[in-house]
């Protein structure tokens, strides 16, 4: 494959390709059963996706491929990534296969932050990534947690793991943003979790410090230290 013509195909994409989903097919989709992409404008084609494997499948017309998923420490980006699968001769990709992959990945980067939440009434998601031993967190008390926050297109905007050092604050006296009260108040001593908030139970319209925008959803990677 030509290198110079897949990328001009992939800037191509960036700027000029509007996604409109088409229909799965969901027989097709083997294992890979979190997400399923499809466009309109590419006919015949699916990318289907589970979180946390190493593979992801391909499917055009009859053919699929299994596809190695990116991963951030083996490429230096998402272009080397198709780069390298552009080069792999025993996987035989087109130039097309490359685009609607590009925009397949585009979507998944903000498709796969949403899966496996159980959401409150008031709309805060809770993804429980390990469950802590303790009880859960007492009201007024300083409550210890490491945390990492993220945009929804994954862009990281803080974190006190970056620092070193916990961040400690009185549980439930509005002395942070409405879905770490929340959220933080169901989650033991110990425990590891996301939590999806709504613009509503963060920042809203207002966005914060040139960092977060208006309207804004947020997604906090947590650890319930202690006290």
């Amino acid at each position: 494959m030509n290198i110079r013509i897949l990328t001009l195909s992939l800037l191509s994409f960036v700027f000029a390709t509007s996604i409109a989903t088409a229909q799965c097919d969901s027989t097709r989709m083997g294992k890979y059963t979190d997400y399923c992409f499809t466009d309109e404008q590419f006919p015949g084609l699916q990318m289907s996706y589970k979180l946390d494997e190493p593979m992801q499948m391909l499917i055009n017309g009859k053919k699929s491929k299994e596809l190695p998923a990116y991963n951030a420490e083996k490429y230096t980006s998402k272009t080397a990534w198709m780069l390298s699968l552009a080069r792999e001769k025993s996987l035989k990709i087109s130039a097309e296969e490359m685009v609607f992959i590009a925009a397949a990945e585009e979507v998944w980067k903000v498709e796969q932050r949403s899966i496996g939440f159980e959401f409150e009434e008031s709309g805060l998601g809770i993804k429980v990534i390990s469950m802590g031993s303790g009880d859960l967190p007492e009201q007024g008390r300083n409550i210890k947690v490491h945390y990492t926050g993220f945009l929804e297109d994954g862009t990281k905007f803080d974190s006190s793991v970056d620092r070193g050092q916990p961040f400690s604050f009185p549980l439930g006296q509005g002395r942070v943003i409405k879905g770490w009260d929340e959220g933080i108040a169901k989650l033991p001593i110990g425990t590891k979790a996301v939590l999806m908030i709504p613009s509503d139970l963060g920042y809203g319209s207002r966005g914060a410090g040139g960092v977060i925008p208006p309207d804004a959803t947020l997604f906090f990677e947590i650890e319930v230290i202690g006290y």
